[in-house]
């Protein structure tokens, strides 16, 4: 939805179809075709090129990134759901995709010069420089005019905020931002969030929670109603899931009104995204994170598991009801849901709303792409031609609507002028669990070019065209209109809306333009001691989470940071504080 936010906060997906062998990998592995302009394309309709007009002879396309970039579901290879059936059709390219990839996975690639055809590049500022500098993708300049159109048409500030701030200093065009998008309402602001069992707390008689020991002592009496699931296992409140290294602490930055960018804790302020903070500084998000878990596990509310279960581990948890928190609602929320209804349609599980002060974090949001969605093309490609062509499409407005819709005229129609989603699909959705990867809709939005609030120019609506009253509206379960009846709204999201406009709480929200300031080539010796501090922090939290008391906390602390003074921890910081100072002050610059 930096890093991987909750394991980014927005992770998922991407691409396959049809056709033969052949193409640059070398490996075996509806809208209807716009006929030739006359002049009168619609505003935001991108005239077709050649390769939609002609009959492409197939080709074999692998795509892989050097990060988790595909959701969990899908299995590496070729994707046969329809919408990549139709992405094939358009382009002639059969996609295969890398699914199970990390940093030693990719680094290994590199270092054997075994880069597949197209690379999606996530984490630009470890390895930018890198790739370039190593010959391991080609500049698209002279690709990009015969075989990019659209993305020249659609997208002319991608083209030229990547050659001035993705080309190494080149001033070549190296890569593509993918996912330009803009902030706007949402349905249920769910992730990051305060995701409880609604009926627990309708059993509570709906407690105020006016701080973080209102929380905790909310979840301390529902365990106590609670204390087994239905099977008879132990309930815990809380199951962090430490092994995601910082990213349990990250929240403590996202609820009070400031983000986390660095594992050195050095925070960014709302809007002016000025630098605060770092790991020296007792108020950030490690301390008081670590303060907090310390303080459920004294009160008996921290699963003894936490430091050692895996992702799967908790989502089975969530699902089962062994615990009584999800700081997201994608992991496994909806399927517990799904059962929890049909026992009682008006259970399940919804995000608290926050204490008054603290703030939503709505993600992460660029009208200009983003800066860890890098489209590159390796220099292994033996057909880079075609490999443009694809990212052309994928780029375009019309290759967006297809991945977040569907096909026009089977999953959605424009119907007085504005495009909406047909009745079967939007049922599908509702009622069907395995709704994205039937259809394949929404899927791949990690490929599109532009995503989710992103205004669509031919209809003058976000770009995905469920993102409206009317639609969220279809989708209310007997659980949602419970919760919207008690707070006297009509959709869940609109008590987040109503609440941020009165003041009571802040939506805060990430602007990726702010990446384009950053110094995307960290010094060496910055890498190593963040590398220190951060393994450092993992390996002492639980030292201070199961601290007997809070004095032995602040021993445990006090110690800490005599350490990470020696580690050269200040220096780390210093760097980050210059670092991304420069990149406000580029953003705002920007934004004049």
């Amino acid at each position: 939805m930096g890093r991987k936010r909750f394991k980014s906060f927005t992770a998922l997906l991407v691409v396959a179809s049809l056709a033969t062998m052949i193409g640059c990998s070398n490996s075996n592995t509806k809208e209807n075709v716009p006929s030739p302009s006359n002049g009168n394309t619609p505003k935001g309709q991108s005239e077709p090129s050649d390769n939609k007009e002609k009959t492409r002879e197939p080709v074999t396309l692998k795509l892989t990134s050097d990060n988790t970039l595909f959701a969990a579901a899908l299995s590496a290879g070729v994707q046969n759901d329809p919408v990549m059936q139709e992405i094939q059709k358009k382009t002639g390219v059969r996609l295969e995709l890398d699914t199970q990839t990390d940093d030693k996975k990719f680094n290994l690639m590199m270092a054997g010069g075994d880069l597949p055809d197209i690379i999606v590049l996530q984490s630009s500022a470890k390895y930018l420089k890198q790739i370039i500098e190593g010959n391991q993708v080609i500049a698209m300049d002279d690709l990009i005019e015969e075989h990019g159109k659209d993305i020249i048409k659609d997208s002319p500030k991608k083209i030229e905020i990547s050659k001035k701030f993705f080309s190494n200093g080149t001033g070549k065009l190296y890569a593509i931002p993918g996912i330009a998008s803009n902030i706007g309402p949402m349905y249920t602001y769910a992730s990051p969030a305060y995701n409880i069992r609604w009926d627990y707390y309708k059993e509570l008689n709906y407690p105020t929670i006016n701080n973080m020991d209102d929380l905790l002592n909310m979840f301390a009496e529902m365990q106590k109603k609670h204390p087994t699931n239905d099977q008879g296992q132990k309930v815990y409140a809380l199951a962090p899931l430490f092994d995601w290294g910082m990213v349990p602490y990250e929240l403590f930055d996202r609820f009070f009104n400031r983000m986390n960018r660095n594992n050195m804790f050095v925070y960014l302020q709302p809007e002016t995204f000025m630098p605060a903070g770092g790991i020296l500084d007792p108020d950030t998000a490690y301390w008081n994170g670590t303060k907090f878990y310390r303080k459920a596990n004294e009160m008996g509310l921290l699963d003894p598991d936490s430091f050692t279960q895996k992702f799967e581990n908790f989502v089975e948890k969530v699902k089962s009801g062994r615990t009584l928190y999800s700081p997201v609602s994608w992991a496994g929320t909806g399927e517990a849901n799904v059962a929890l209804a049909k026992i009682d349609p008006k259970s399940g599980w919804v995000p608290l709303p926050v204490p008054a002060g603290q703030s939503v974090y709505m993600g992460e949001f660029g009208e200009n792409g983003f800066s860890n969605r890098l489209f590159m093309i390796s220099k292994n490609c033996k057909n880079p031609e075609r490999a443009m062509e694809l990212i052309n499409y994928l780029q375009s407005f019309e290759g967006s609507r297809l991945i977040l819709n569907g096909i026009q005229g089977k999953n959605w129609d424009v119907i007085d002028g504005k495009p909406q989603w047909k009745q079967e699909t939007i049922d599908a959705q509702k009622n069907d669990p395995n709704f994205s990867l039937e259809t394949g809709i929404g899927l791949y939005w990690n490929l599109a070019g532009f995503v989710d609030n992103y205004t669509d120019p031919q209809y003058n609506i976000p770009m995905n065209y469920t993102n409206n009253e009317t639609y969220w509206k279809t989708q209310m379960t007997e659980l949602d209109k419970d919760y919207s009846e008690h707070y006297g709204v009509t959709y869940p999201g609109e008590l987040v809306e109503k609440r941020a406009e009165s003041g009571e709480i802040y939506k805060i929200y990430y602007d990726m333009d702010n990446e384009l300031g950053m110094n995307l080539s960290m010094p060496d010796d910055i890498k190593r001691i963040e590398t220190k501090v951060s393994d450092y922090l993992v390996r002492m939290a639980p030292k201070l989470i199961y601290a007997k008391s809070e004095t032995e906390y602040n021993g445990v602390q006090a110690t800490m940071m005599e350490e990470l003074k020696t580690m050269d921890a200040q220096k780390a910081i210093d760097y980050w504080m210059v670092t991304l100072t420069d990149a406000a002050k580029t953003y705002a610059e920007l934004k004049k």
